[in-house]
C-alpha cells in the first residue's frame, strides 16, 4: 500500500506505553528506560489523554527534583484519530516538533500512539523517495564527541543540537559507537548513585565519567548507500540516528528520523524553504506573520550564496517568566542548507528583536563559511 493511501490505524502502535498524571518524574524516567523510548502519553485514571512527556522536557532543565509530579512537566499535545490519513498526521507531528502523537477515540481515550519510527517505516512504501542516495539528504559535517570526553561534553552538545543521540569517535576520528541520552539520564538527574557528581575519590579528586563508559554499538551506512538501506538498518537496530561514513569509517554525515520525515514533507509541499516554529505559546496569526517576514528577509539574502541555499529552517522558542511577570524569550535555530547545517541560539525580552538577532547570526555564519570556501579555492592548486 502506498503511503498516500494509508490511515493512522494502519501504522500505529495499538498497545502504547503510558504513565499516569499523578506519577513522579523518577517513575516516568524508569518507564522510558525500561521500554527504550523517549516519549510517553500522560493519562488520567480513565485513560483519557491529559498530556505528553519526553526527554526533551528534561534536556532544557538542569535541576528538577525526581519527586516532581509529571503533571508539572508535561505539555499538551495535538491528538489524532485512527481514521486520519497518514500524510495529514505526519504534517501535524512535524509542524509541532514532536516525536510521536497520541491516537484517541471519543472522549480523548488513548487507543494508540504513532511515532517517528512508525512514519519512517511507512516511508518504505514511497519508492520514489527512499531510492534516493543518502548523500543527497544527509546532514554533512556531523557533530561528534571523543570517547575520552567527559560525559558532560556529550550532554551539552546534545542540548545544543536538540538531539537524543550523538556519534562517538576515537583520536583518529574513526567511528566507535553512539551515546544516548537515556544512558546518561542518571548523570543529568542523579538517578544512578555512581553518577552522583557530589562524590569524590578519596578526599580531593572529583569523580569524572568518560563517554566510552556509556558507549552503544554504532549504527552506520556507507556514503554510497540509498535511503532505503539507511531506514532498514535504523529499524533493525531500533535507532533514531544513523551515521554516514566513508571507506575509512570516518563520519561524513548523519541522518535522523526527524531529518528523513521533514525532508519527505518538504518534498510534498510547494517549492520553497520548509520553516517550522515550535514552543511559541500564542495563537495570534499576526505574531507569526511578523516573524515570517523577518525570516524571509534573511532567507532571501542567504539564498544568494551558491551551494548554501536554504532547505529547512526550524526554531524552538522557550518563554521564561520572571518575578516581575515579564517574559524573556530564548530561541534555538537550525538552518539546513545545501552544503552545511548551521545552529544559533539567543535570548531577548522582545520576541521580534530576538528572531532578527538569530537570523542575522545565521546569515553572518553562512557568509563567513562561504568566504572561507572562496579562500580555500584560491590556495588550492
Amino acid at each position: 500500500m502506498n503511503i498516500e493511501d494509508m490511515l493512522v490505524k494502519d501504522i500505529m502502535n495499538k498497545n502504547p506505553v503510558f504513565v499516569y498524571v499523578d506519577e513522579q518524574l523518577s517513575k516516568v524516567i524508569s518507564v522510558l528506560k525500561e521500554h527504550s523510548i523517549h516519549e510517553v502519553p500522560v493519562v488520567d485514571d480513565k485513560k483519557r489523554v491529559r498530556g505528553y512527556f519526553d526527554y526533551e522536557n528534561l534536556m532544557r532543565r538542569k535541576n528538577i527534583p525526581l519527586t516532581a509530579k509529571i503533571s508539572t512537566l508535561m505539555i499538551t499535545p495535538p491528538k489524532v484519530d485512527e481514521e486520519m490519513p497518514v500524510l495529514e498526521a505526519l504534517k501535524i507531528m512535524v509542524n509541532n516538533g514532536l516525536r510521536s502523537l497520541p491516537v484517541i477515540k471519543a472522549g480523548d481515550i488513548l487507543t494508540g500512539i504513532v511515532s517517528r519510527t512508525d512514519f519512517t517505516r511507512a516511508l518504505l512504501n514511497s519508492p520514489e523517495y527512499v531510492n534516493i542516495p543518502i548523500k543527497d539528504i544527509m546532514i554533512k559535517d556531523p557533530v561528534t564527541v571523543n570517547e575520552d570526553d567527559d560525559v558532560n561534553v556529550a550532554i551539552e552538545k546534545m542540548r545544543g543540537l536538540n538531539e537524543m543521540t550523538i556519534p562517538v569517535v576515537d583520536a583518529h576520528n574513526h567511528l566507535k559507537g553512539m551515546v544516548h541520552i537515556d544512558d546518561l539520564s542518571g548523570n543529568l538527574w542523579r538517578i544512578k548513585e555512581r553518577l552522583n557528581y557530589g562524590e569524590y575519590k578519596g578526599q580531593k579528586e572529583k569523580k569524572i565519567f568518560k563517554v566510552k563508559e556509556f558507549l552503544s554499538p554504532p549504527v552506520s551506512v556507507n556514503i554510497d548507500a540509498k535511503l532505503k538501506d539507511t531506514i532498514s538498518i535504523m529499524l533493525e537496530m531500533k535507532s533514531y540516528v544513523c551515521v554516514i561514513v566513508n571507506d575509512e569509517n570516518i563520519p561524513v554525515g548523519i541522518i535522523t528520523q526527524k531529518d528523513i520525515i521533514e525532508n519527505f514533507v518538504k518534498r510534498k509541499e510547494e517549492e520553497g524553504v520548509f520553516v517550522q516554529i515550535t514552543g511559541l505559546e500564542t495563537e495570534d496569526p499576526s505574531v507569526f506573520d511578523t516573524i515570517y517576514e523577518i525570516v524571509e528577509k534573511y532567507l532571501k539574502k542567504i539564498n544568494k550564496f551558491e551551494n548554501y541555499r536554504p532547505q529547512m529552517l526550524t526554531f524552538h522558542v522557550e518563554e521564561h517568566s520572571t518575578t516581575s511577570n515579564e517574559i524573556e524569550y530564548s530561541v534555538r535555530a537550525r538552518l539546513v542548507t545545501e552544503k552545511k547545517v548551521f545552529y544559533k541560539s539567543d535570548h531577548d525580552w522582545k520576541l521580534f528583536s530576538l528572531f532578527d538577532k538569530v537570523m542575522s547570526s545565521l546569515y553572518r555564519a553562512v557568509r563567513k563559511d562561504k568566504e572561507k570556501e572562496k579562500e580555500l579555492r584560491k590556495i588550492m592548486p
